[in-house]
């Protein structure tokens, strides 16, 4: 959570009826870059191995989506 790689939200359709937003977003902003959880696991460590500079673009792609889906879980929750 710490990167922002699993978000934490509260989706509650009943308070649609009450006119508030049904969307809360729990995650605090990530504190972490995204590299310091993926390479705990296996599969991301063996593709840096097998492929260091494809494994770089990979990471800043997922990085930016990391970033993009906060935003956009920001926007929906001050809706």
């Amino acid at each position: 959570m710490q990167t922002g790689y699993w978000p934490l939200y509260r989706y509650n359709p009943a308070l649609l009826a009450e006119g508030k937003n049904p969307l809360l977003l729990d995650s605090k902003e990530p504190t972490l870059p995204l590299d310091r959880y993926i390479y705990n696991e296996t599969r991301y460590r063996m593709l840096v191995q097998s492929n260091e500079e494809r494994a770089g673009h990979l990471l800043q792609f997922a990085q930016s989506d990391v970033q993009e889906r906060l935003r956009q879980y920001h926007r929906l929750e001050a809706e």
